[in-house]
């Protein structure tokens, strides 16, 4: 019996307990019509942070023109759980801050302004398609965030991804 494959990158599935999740928003945005080339499966950056390194992980980024454009964090229960940390992953994965950021459960979803924060959209049409984004993207100016930003950042991104799927945790 064959291994199951990720349907981005082809890769045999992490056994982790939110990975169906995932799967399904990776199916999701393949039906909406994104190019798996524009979908980055479990994007990083490592920061300089506080004397030691921090490691920032996505679970899905998805590129428009070549640039970061959506934060996916993809993860069972509530929505309202996970605003904080995407939000904060997406202030941190690049030197500008992604300007969206998406918590999706499997059935619903939530998009979010990252500059600001505040939900946008929520439902299950709450994941933009590639026309919806590139017209959400463009509304939205570029920002380089300051080093106070990215510290405040930082800390919320820690606090969550302590807190993470025992199945992940090496502490």
């Amino acid at each position: 019996m064959e291994e199951p494959r990720d349907l981005i990158t082809g890769q045999p599935l992490p056994e982790r307990e939110d990975e169906p999740v995932r799967q399904a928003a990776e199916a999701r945005l393949l039906e909406l019509g994104y190019a798996k080339e524009n979908v980055v499966v479990e994007a990083t950056r490592r920061l300089d942070w506080e004397g030691g390194c921090l490691a920032v992980r996505a679970d899905l980024l998805v590129l428009h023109q070549g640039r970061p454009a959506l934060l996916m964090r993809c993860a069972r229960g509530s929505l309202v759980s996970r605003e904080r940390e995407a939000v904060a992953t997406a202030r941190l994965m690049d030197q500008t801050y992604v300007p969206l950021a998406l918590v999706y459960n499997g059935q619903e979803a939530e998009l979010l302004d990252v500059r600001t924060g505040k939900v946008i959209e929520a439902g299950p049409q709450a994941l933009p398609g590639p026309a919806k984004l590139a017209r959400l993207v463009e509304e939205r100016a570029a920002h380089a965030p300051t080093a106070k930003e990215t510290s405040q950042a930082a800390r919320v991104y820690s606090a969550y991804s302590f807190i993470s799927c025992p199945s992940q945790c090496t502490v």
